[in-house]
């Protein structure tokens, strides 16, 4: 039961981050826009994870705060912890988001 109130929280985490800031949001919408079918559902994920890293670490020096480019810290345990979370919670929000598109286009078409 620890297994799966520790999965429910990492789930909790990600979907808040993903709707705690508008841009987060806007990046999961365009992948739900841009997604054909359920099966590139994590592959669009995954994607967004990877772009929103990108963003995070590109928006200070595109912003001319002075600061360096840097990379990820991709040897440590933390940043995959993260990225975990990350992906889970833009598998849940472009979900929403690709049943709602799905439901409002299969309505559209069934009415013409």
């Amino acid at each position: 039961m620890e297994f799966v109130d520790q999965a429910v929280a990492y789930m909790r985490d990600g979907f808040g981050i993903v709707n705690g800031d508008w841009r987060n949001l806007v990046l999961a919408l365009i992948a739900a826009i841009f997604m054909g079918g359920w099966k590139q559902w994590l592959p669009f994920a995954a994607l967004a994870v990877v772009a929103h890293i990108a963003i995070q670490k590109l928006a200070p020096v595109l912003a001319g705060d002075g600061e360096a480019l840097s990379l990820p810290p991709i040897m440590e345990t933390q940043f995959w912890i993260e990225a975990g979370v990350l992906l889970l919670g833009y598998l849940i929000t472009i979900g929403v988001f690709f049943l709602i598109k799905s439901l409002i286009f299969r309505k559209s078409a069934a009415a013409h």
